[in-house]
């Protein structure tokens, strides 16, 4: 069997820009604080990994942390809900990825899974609106887990219901995407234009060579 797992904002889904934005609005909007914004300061690059670290920064004791996090985490839901919804039609998939996602779905010999730093809420509205399909699919966030390898391992965790896997690859479109995967031993394939790896796709538009390089 073929694990094939996949990050959402930015590998599945064209949401990169809006979501780190929009965690950085509601990061300043319920605690008052700046966010580093190229997220490169923070040790994980998950939405409660970011969160976690810049309340252990700010002046919330810790007695107060619990509810300023989900402070700060219900404002963003709420932005992201909002933010989707004043879209003409529905947010953009990665080009592709639907038609990936439903290719995959129809193999014996392959199990889907997602690993996402985004908090299960938001990541469920965004492939919903992009029209890709969940239900039904291992599927791992931050709600969680702080770290991106734990988020990965509990996906593959979910994922072994449906038999051992002999190879595991995972798609991501950031730097600490490879770094996961490298970490855990995972056959890593990059999306989009964002790191430097020899096996990168713009998209997902040539199914025929995504599944080559799969071996599917």
């Amino acid at each position: 069997m073929h694990l094939v797992m996949f990050d959402i904002d930015g590998t599945l889904v064209d949401s990169h820009g809006f979501d780190g934005d929009l965690l950085a609005h509601a990061v300043r909007r319920e605690l008052g604080v700046q966010v580093d914004e190229t997220w490169q300061s923070y040790q994980h690059r998950t939405d409660s990994g970011v969160l976690e670290e810049v309340l252990m920064q700010s002046n919330v004791s810790v007695d107060e942390m619990p509810q300023a996090s989900e402070r700060v985490k219900s404002c963003f839901i709420g932005l992201v809900q909002d933010y989707i919804a004043r879209q003409p039609t529905r947010l953009a998939p990665i080009p592709g990825a639907p038609e990936l996602i439903r290719k995959l779905r129809s193999m014996s010999e392959v199990v889907i899974a997602f690993a996402t730093g985004g908090w299960r809420e938001t990541a469920e509205m965004k492939l919903s609106s992009a029209g890709i399909e969940f239900e039904g699919l291992p599927f791992a966030t931050s709600s969680d887990a702080v770290a991106r390898t734990e988020i990965m391992r509990l996906a593959e965790r979910q994922a072994g219901v449906f038999g051992s896997f002999t190879r595991r690859t995972y798609f991501g479109d950031a730097p600490w995407d490879k770094k996961a995967s490298a970490d855990l031993g995972y056959d890593f394939l990059a999306v989009g234009g964002r790191v430097d790896h020899p096996r990168n796709f713009e998209d997902f538009s040539d199914l025929e060579a995504v599944l080559g390089v799969l071996g599917v």
